[in-house]
């Protein structure tokens, strides 16, 4: 009996945490009440990902954005952040080889596209330091030019994501910017979404 009780714990230690649930995906996400009243959030289906657009004439970062976008591409549950703060929360889940394939995903941009510039829409990747935030954690950034819209002048936005794999789940949240880099500002608010998710775990 002792035995049986013994292994019952090991095996329970040793399984993973199954995926999010759609409600609990919904309450992962950042809300007006995490970050003050002057900052908006809007609850949407959006595509974060867009890194393979930029083209990059090297090989091994090309293929590294291309494979981010083709996993944490696609509409999703998404928290925009307008005011104060402007940014994009994301949260993907499934079982272990899901997770693996985001975090290898995620790990190969921060790698592979370091110091790397693209010839179109004169991006520039880079990647950030960061404190681990959960099980794994990745972070860069891509400086690049933008019409707001068609015919309007060119403007340079940064836009830099952290990237953080929790149990059955991984986060993203991309701050966006104008010109100039605010990344004290990203890490602190990817805190909060790191958070917001571990929040939603402890209940289970």
């Amino acid at each position: 009996m002792i035995m049986e009780l013994v292994l019952t714990g090991a095996l329970a230690v040793g399984a993973p945490a199954p995926p999010l649930t759609e409600g609990e995906m919904k309450r992962a996400l950042l809300a007006g009440k995490d970050l003050g009243k002057n900052v908006a959030i809007f609850k949407l289906n959006l595509d974060g990902a867009f890194l393979s657009d930029f083209r990059v004439d090297e090989a091994r970062c090309m293929d590294a954005l291309k494979s981010y976008d083709s996993v944490f591409g696609g509409g999703r549950p998404s928290a925009f952040l307008v005011g104060e703060i402007n940014g994009l929360h994301q949260v993907f889940t499934g079982g272990p080889a899901t997770i693996r394939q985001l975090r290898t995903a995620a790990s190969k941009v921060s790698t592979s596209c370091d110091g790397k510039v693209g010839f179109r829409r004169e991006s520039e990747f880079k990647k950030k330091k960061v404190a681990n935030l959960g099980d794994a954690t990745y972070a860069f950034e891509v400086t690049f030019d933008h019409a707001r819209y068609p015919g309007a002048d060119m403007n340079t936005f940064v836009s830099e994501f952290v990237v953080v794999a929790y149990k059955s789940s991984v986060i993203v949240y991309q701050g966006l910017t104008d010109s100039t880099s605010t990344w004290p500002t990203t890490v602190k608010t990817a805190k909060k979404a790191v958070a917001k998710v571990k929040k939603v775990y402890a209940r289970r």
